[in-house]
């Protein structure tokens, strides 16, 4: 641990002693091993500039299926890299990485992360107030000004990019064997109108995928939820901090903002606060140097946007344990939300 921080962000840290570690998150849906660490040093020495007394320790999961998909879609190698390469230039508030590696060969990570305990965090199923998503609005404005159309992230291979033709085929059949798998249970959580899409959809997203090339592309968290998302309550102290970077991609803009803004308000306070929504995260666009982005292109992406929404809820009810009480309700709560793909009429976007 003492070579670890300070080959990392805390080269003048303090000689570790031990390290107390307790496991945290279990049944939380994380795709690993995360725990909370107590560090005591050498000379009882104390927290300071140069050593945390907390941290977290994300580690890859001990379930050998889940540890290989994890390394076929290659999400922690993404996250480490996340926060090895882009954190830091993000122009957003992150946790501070103490340390990452991944190893390509055994396909083995861990990232040492600050411990963000002490900020209040998200709950999907009860959800964020309009001004929280406000202040959520802001800070992916913030990143997607940052990297709008930027030609780095072309090269960086380990993000997510816009689907070759050959990748647009297998997500389609992806999608589809979870739709065989989990259309009994879609059908109850999902409102009728919002099924009827998703079916249809499964049968034309390898045309849609291709011929849906986005005009504009920035960097985008990817999996943009309350579970992920902390809240600062100091006004003085920026006030959103987000975690779990294993989806960083290169996307649409509006793609985070589409998903986040669905999954997070009850129905009413969407319906009545997203305009003003739209209208924030493009001003605050604006702030950060975007010229030419007009309401009809953010209108479109954000369509496009709550349409892709229903992959992941798709794979996800294939995927989670609806026996589990959380999970039950949360999948319930959050198919009741993805209305907004009706409301929106996305469903005209899925090619004939």
């Amino acid at each position: 641990m003492t070579d670890a921080l300070r080959a990392g962000s805390r080269p003048d840290a303090p000689v570790v002693e031990k390290v107390e570690f307790e496991r945290i998150g279990e049944g939380r849906g994380f795709i690993g091993v995360v725990a909370r660490g107590d560090v005591s040093y050498q000379g009882g020495q104390a927290e300071s500039r140069h050593a945390p007394a907390t941290l977290i320790a994300k580690l890859v999961s001990a379930d050998p299926a889940i540890h290989e998909r994890m390394n076929r879609y290659g999400g922690y190698e993404r996250e480490t890299f996340f926060y090895k390469e882009l954190a830091a230039e993000s122009g957003i508030p992150l946790p501070e990485c103490y340390y990452g590696r991944f190893d390509s060969k055994s396909g083995l990570s861990v990232l040492l992360l600050e411990d963000l305990s002490g900020l209040r965090e998200g709950d999907e199923i009860t959800g964020c107030t309009p001004n929280e998503a406000m202040s959520v609005a802001q800070y992916l404005a913030r990143l997607h000004a940052r990297w709008w159309n930027d030609q780095r992230l072309r090269g960086l291979d380990w993000l997510i990019k816009p689907p070759s033709p050959e990748r647009a085929v297998r997500s389609q059949e992806e999608y589809r064997a979870a739709w065989n798998q989990s259309a009994d249970r879609l059908a109850e959580i999902f409102p009728s109108e919002v099924f009827a899409i998703a079916e249809r959809f499964g049968r034309k997203l390898a045309e849609y995928l291709i011929s849906s090339a986005p005009r504009d592309v920035t960097l985008n968290h990817g999996d943009c939820h309350l579970g992920n998302t902390f809240f600062r309550d100091d006004v003085n102290q920026e006030g959103v901090v987000l975690i779990d970077w294993q989806a960083a991609g290169v996307r649409r803009p509006a793609s985070d903002l589409a998903y986040f803004l669905q999954g997070s308000l009850v129905i009413d306070d969407r319906r009545k606060h997203e305009e003003s929504l739209l209208s924030c995260y493009r001003e605050s666009l604006s702030e950060g140097g975007v010229t030419g982005y007009t309401r009809d292109a953010l209108v479109g992406d954000y369509r496009r946007g709550l349409l892709m929404s229903l992959l992941e809820s798709v794979f996800a009810v294939a995927n989670l344990d609806m026996d589990d009480a959380r999970d039950g309700a949360l999948l319930k709560t959050i198919g009741a939300r993805m209305i907004g793909i009706a409301d929106w009429e996305c469903g005209d976007l899925i090619p004939e």
